[in-house]
């Protein structure tokens, strides 16, 4: 049985079905009546097109909706659905402090799964982004990065094996920053940091826990010690629908798309 356009709980009968934009104020208008908080579940795409007695479609139209509002979060997966969105993490560029601390600064859990490590000889294209022989020994470390429990970004770090020995057998969930500078003495210097917006492929899209082709945020970065020397490349992937970034210029600075800040 459809339901009228003015329906919150789909609970009433009409002839015409709603619309996505009715479905979209509906949902909202019920998540909002039943006092629902950032992190909580508002259900999943089966369940509410039941509830509203709409297709599929227009229950994805509706929820892209509010997805772009910025009011929802959409995840895949056996525990995924539909939740209220938190505020996004900030990540300021020029920030001196690692993700954690922006993620703990919107009163979320920061958390990392480690997803793979390796030592293997860098390739041409590596070696010339860290600036070394080609072979020479590299640290890989793939992790993925939390926000209250979610999927935030994927990231694969590169860090010379000779810099920074026995790296792989420790704890690796916490800063990796903090790490090399406590147990290793590393001194940061400049990083140069890539920002590009782009589709999330299929293998990505998993991890992430969003659909193939949602919009994700890549930054690619080159690390420097503070005398001058390449100690990291790295390249992170960011759910967009979760990060925005900010680029600060001094006054009377040029706007680059290339931004030189320092590593964070």
């Amino acid at each position: 049985m459809s339901v009228t356009s003015s329906a919150t709980d789909g609970t009433s009968g009409s002839e015409r079905a709603m619309t996505a934009a009715e479905v979209a104020e509906a949902i909202w208008a019920k998540a909002t009546e039943d006092g629902l908080q950032p992190g909580d579940r508002i259900g999943a795409e089966r369940e509410l097109s039941a509830r509203y007695d709409v297709s599929r479609w227009v229950i994805r139209k509706a929820l892209e909706a509010l997805e772009e509002q910025g009011r929802i979060l959409r995840t895949n997966g056996r525990n995924g659905g539909v939740f209220v969105a938190h505020d996004k993490v900030v990540r300021d560029l020029r920030g001196h402090v690692g993700l954690p601390e922006y993620v703990r600064a919107r009163g979320l859990e920061a958390g990392a799964t480690v997803l793979g490590t390796a030592t293997t000889p860098a390739d041409e294209q590596l070696a010339a982004r860290m600036e070394v022989p080609e072979g020479t020994w590299v640290l890989r470390l793939d992790r993925l990065r939390l926000a209250g429990g979610l999927p935030l970004s994927l990231e694969t770090i590169w860090l010379l094996a000779e810099r920074f020995p026995g790296l792989l057998d420790r704890s690796l969930v916490g800063s990796m920053y903090e790490l090399l500078e406590t147990e290793y003495g590393l001194e940061r210097g400049e990083a140069v940091e890539t920002i590009s917006a782009r589709p999330v492929d299929r293998e990505h899209a998993a991890s992430l826990q969003v659909h193939t082709g949602s919009p994700i945020l890549a930054v690619s970065r080159v690390a420097r010690t503070a005398g001058g020397d390449v100690f990291e490349y790295s390249e992170e992937l960011y759910r967009a629908d979760r990060t925005e970034m900010i680029v600060r210029a001094p006054a009377g600075a040029s706007t680059v798309r290339r931004y030189i800040g320092h590593a964070d």
